[in-house]
């Protein structure tokens, strides 16, 4: 049968089009929404400019008019001359027969026909068929405003023709087998009154009319508990039209839990301290209040009290206690209330997610669509969460589970009025026994015993303040010859300074005051710029770039901060404030530093973290001339000798040294070099760890400000770093808009070392969208430009992608040689990473001849070599790639084993490619051995995954799933 002149297109589900039986590929989401909005409207022109907002809305990128134009010239390639150029607008000329949107909307009409001309029964079977037509959500997984407005659209179309067709049954007497039918749809859609008004109808002439006020039921009591009713999904999701299981809306890919046992349920409590003392009424309060007991709502505690009463020491106490009645997992987040920087709902949300196993690039962009997702997760789960230090009420109220089997412990300064909450504390100070019972615990009890009264005295003057006892037991505790009365006579004549009752705040400031006057003149600098970073804990190394001290004096004022109670230590090594103390210390800065001091200060730390991690590059990036091109830096920084070790050095604190550079990059824009450069430098740690989620936001901000500031060079690196961060995410479309301003800026500012990356990176974004030919030219390019620049790195990391692509392509002798060049370079270097890469390439080309165990003894290899110098993320590819192998070789069995990994791995990442290839692989080795519902269930998400990302992966999975 010969394929018909035009491609028939679906827009009644996901967006799709065949040639026949063959799908064609139309490309990313956008260029998908963009054949859509030509379908709808056509035959009528559609003028660019609404092309650009139907796509973007208001917030189009500068790139918009280029990218659209590109889109045109791809769909133009599948389409012809159907598509057509009008002027500054295009029209797509395809028959109403070649649609079944429209197709749908003809048989309605007939349909509509028949039942005015008498004939139900026609009309009905009419209706029936048109619906039929619906195979999910419309226009299911593209964005922007008019995809979102055309699924409102076609969802109360559908409704309403059904309507029409359930009222059509009714009349024809089929009342019985609409009683399930409508009982479904009252629970989807619970204040229809139209379809409760047919159920009523329906069970009164079943003979049930005493069912009929079930339909005011919650709609989750109502819905059926498996499977088999079509309208609960395993991952929370609504049935849509056809049966098929929708995801909610705003849920994104993460609303399918992951599988059995391949993330650890979240335990998220901190240390609780060792002397907590007291408060046994109030632990009692709240472990009888919290426990879980078939409670219809969420249960919330709320403990409140002044700073440093003992909230959060009360609330993790009693959170710890409790871990046993929540074995699904305990959420905590500080909530930094009482701080200039207050943590905002959505970012809070989107750890939570990740804790609860939402990969990263399925993180709902909105605060409001993270919550409705993270309700979901929760959902059915007894998780315990602990908010502590809350701002207000506007702080807490995204962040509560929708489901009673959660229970809530919130801390806050504030009452909290508005907080439903069924236990209100309002934390005192401690009981003057309380009060000496701790410092007993912090001195010792012989030291109590011998001065009894001067330790009621003490505890008197702390005014019962727990975080005052600690300072005045520390300050004691590291003075071991001094008396409590010795240590009474220095306070003699003082305001009670530590009481919280007599004096309020000001009672704990001179408390702080306290020690912070015994500090000398190089502790009390430090202790002052040690808070100003937006970190959670530092360093010794920290500590000496931020004040100029050698690393020796700055460890030494560290621990004798630590020794006076002014500083915690977490870890060996690492130092961080209290709340209050923080807070006092950055006032005290703020009087005694200044402003420029303070930059300053972030400046050094960053010109610190920038040393260290130049030092990485080098190591971890032989050859690249990068390194002797960043900005140059007073601090040696942190020395790194061997591959890997620039990982172990910064993985841990990635996300603490964007915050910093975002920090002082606000403090003074000037230094956005700086900044820019400590980005860049960071490329191999980012990469090699797949860390890029952190990098997206803080990327954008800093290219924002290096655009204001017209630095193109430091534009042109961010770019990049922002580009390839997209990349890694899965979002094609923004990384080829972010990646060609890039190299704009690159070339403009003579950057070619940064260009050969970016040609590189434009490349890598080609080949995900199967256009092969392309993909060849930018890796052609970015080779040549980097050995034309002395970029011998970079125009050999190249060369590997180049290899890879010309595998994808089918050239798989060109493919060979490539690849062994490459190692041989790699080799010769003494470089790792391109040695893995240049292994995992040549093991794919195996594989593609026919000879998969060969591969596999590379691919091992390659393996071995990533987890031995840290990249984990080349451990998943090249995982995968055996999982294909095994495929290859007629060993489902082993390809299960190795796929389950993978996923486990990429899952744990966020990294939604490598998740989707694993799937994908897994659905097919599970069809091999039989396995048609599991193979069907895994090759399902696969090509949900891969459609907006990766198409002609995508395609393989469907033709598998197709064959079940």
């Amino acid at each position: 049968m010969s394929a018909p002149a035009t491609p028939y297109f679906s827009l009644l589900g996901p967006v799709q089009a065949w040639h026949g039986e063959e799908a064609l590929a139309l490309g990313p989401p956008q260029q998908r929404l963009l054949l859509a909005m030509l379908l709808v409207r056509r035959p009528a022109v559609s003028e660019l400019d609404e092309l650009i907002d139907g796509i973007w809305g208001e917030e189009s990128p500068r790139t918009a008019v280029g990218t659209v134009r590109s889109y045109v010239y791809r769909l133009r390639r599948i389409l012809g001359p159907a598509l057509a150029t009008e002027g500054r607008g295009y029209a797509l000329g395809v028959p109403d027969g070649a649609v079944d949107l429209s197709v749908f909307e003809a048989e309605v009409a007939r349909a509509r026909a028949r039942v005015a001309a008498g004939d139900l029964g026609s009309g009905a079977e009419l209706l029936e068929g048109a619906l039929r037509r619906w195979r999910g959500v419309p226009l299911a997984g593209l964005p922007g405003p008019f995809a979102r407005i055309q699924r409102e659209r076609l969802a109360e179309l559908r409704l309403s023709v059904l309507l029409e067709r359930l009222e059509l049954d009714l009349l024809r007497g089929r009342h019985a087998r609409l009683v399930p039918e409508l009982a479904l749809l009252c629970a989807e859609h619970p204040r229809n009154e139209r379809l409760r008004s047919l159920r009523s109808t329906a069970l009164e002439r079943a003979g049930r009319p005493g069912e009929a006020g079930d339909a005011s039921a919650p709609p989750a009591e109502r819905r059926p508990a498996g499977p088999g009713g079509g309208h609960v999904a395993s991952g929370g999701g609504v049935a849509g039209p056809g049966g098929g299981a929708v995801p909610p809306a705003g849920s994104g890919a993460g609303a399918v839990p992951p599988p059995a046992g391949s993330l650890p349920p979240p335990a998220q409590l901190p240390y609780t301290t060792s002397d907590f003392t007291g408060r046994d009424r109030d632990t009692a309060d709240l472990l009888r209040t919290l426990r879980p007991d078939g409670a219809e709502a969420v249960v919330i505690s709320a403990v409140g009290g002044i700073g440093g009463v003992g909230k959060t020491a009360l609330a993790l106490h009693a959170a710890h206690r409790l871990r046993e009645h929540f074995p699904d997992g305990q959420l905590y987040a500080n909530l930094r209330g009482v701080r200039d920087d207050p943590a905002q709902p959505g970012s809070v949300l989107a750890a939570f997610l990740r804790a609860l196993g939402v990969l990263d690039s399925a993180i709902p962009e909105g605060a409001e669509e993270r919550a409705a997702l993270y309700r979901s997760r929760l959902a059915g789960r007894r998780v315990l969460l602990v908010l502590d230090d809350a701002r207000d009420i506007g702080q807490i109220e995204p962040l509560l589970p929708g489901a009673s089997s959660c229970a809530v412990l919130v801390t806050s300064r504030s009452t909290l009025p508005e907080l439903p909450a069924a236990l209100r504390i309002r934390l005192d100070v401690l009981s003057s026994a309380d009060a000496i019972t701790l410092l007993g615990r912090i001195l010792g009890e012989a030291r109590i015993a011998a001065e009894p009264a001067e330790a009621a005295a003490m505890a008197e003057l702390c005014g019962g303040l727990p975080l005052a006892l600690r300072i005045a037991g520390s300050r004691l505790a590291t003075r071991p010859g001094w008396s409590l009365a010795a240590f009474l006579g220095l306070l003699e004549g003082r305001r009670s300074p530590f009481s919280a009752t007599a004096a309020g705040e000001d009672g704990v400031e001179a408390c702080f005051r306290l020690s912070y006057e015994l500090l000398d003149a190089d502790e009390a600098r430090l202790f002052r710029l040690l808070a100003l970073p937006d970190q959670e804990d530092a360093e010794a190394a920290d500590a000496a770039a931020l004040t100029g001290l050698p690393y020796e004096r700055a460890e030494e004022c560290l621990e004798r901060m630590t020794g006076l109670g002014l500083l915690e230590s977490p870890a060996p090594g690492r130092y961080r404030f209290h709340d209050l103390l923080r807070a006092f210390a950055r006032a005290r800065s703020a009087e005694e530093d200044g402003p420029g001091e303070q930059a300053a200060a972030l400046a050094r730390l960053c010109d610190h973290f920038l040393a260290s991690a130049r030092n990485a590059y080098a190591v971890e990036r032989p050859g690249h001339p990068l390194a002797g091109l960043l900005t140059a830096t007073r601090s040696p920084g942190t020395a790194v000798s061997v591959p890997g070790q620039g990982h172990r050095l910064f993985t841990a604190q990635h996300q603490s040294v964007l915050a910093v550079a975002v920090q002082t990059v606000r403090a003074d824009p000037s230094s956005v070099a700086l900044v820019a450069d400590l980005v860049l430098a960071l490329d191999p740690v980012l990469d090699g760890s797949f860390l890029w989620g952190a990098l997206v936001e803080p990327a954008r901000l800093m290219l924002g400000l290096a655009r204001e500031r017209e630095e193109t060079r430091a534009a042109g690196r961010l770019g990049y770093m922002l580009g390839g961060a997209l990349y890694q995410l899965a979002q094609l479309d923004a990384a080829e808009a972010v990646l060609l301003d890039a190299e704009v800026d690159a070339r403009d500012s003579g950057d070619p070392a940064v260009l050969t990356e970016i040609h590189n990176c434009q490349g890598l974004v080609w080949l995900g969208r199967g256009e092969y030919d392309r993909a060849l030219e930018l890796s052609g390019r970015a080779i040549e430009t980097g050995e034309r620049c002395g970029n011998t790195w970079g125009a050999g990391n190249a060369r590997t992608c180049h290899s890879v692509t010309l595998a994808a392509a089918g050239r798989l002798d060109e493919a060979a040689r490539t690849a062994r060049l490459g190692l041989g370079s790699a080799r010769a270097a003494g470089d790792p990473f391109r040695q893995i890469y240049a292994l995992y390439a040549l093991g794919t080309v195996a594989r593609l001849r026919g000879r998969p165990d060969e591969a596999i003894e590379g691919l091992r290899e390659g393996a071995e070599l990533a987890a031995r110098h840290g990249y984990s993320t080349f451990e998943v590819f090249h995982l995968g790639e055996e999982t294909a192998c095994h495929l290859a070789a007629g060993r489902p069995g082993d390809a299960v084993t190795t796929g389950q990994r993978v996923l486990e791995l990429a899952r744990a990442k966020g990294w939604l490619f490598a998740e989707a290839r694993a799937r994908r692989l897994l659905g097919t080795a599970l069809a091999a051995l039989g396995e048609t519902d599991r193979a069907r269930e895994y090759l399902t998400r696969a090509v949900e995954l891969l459609e907006p990302i990766r198409p002609p992966e995508a395609a393989q999975a469907r033709a598998v799933l197709d064959a079940l």
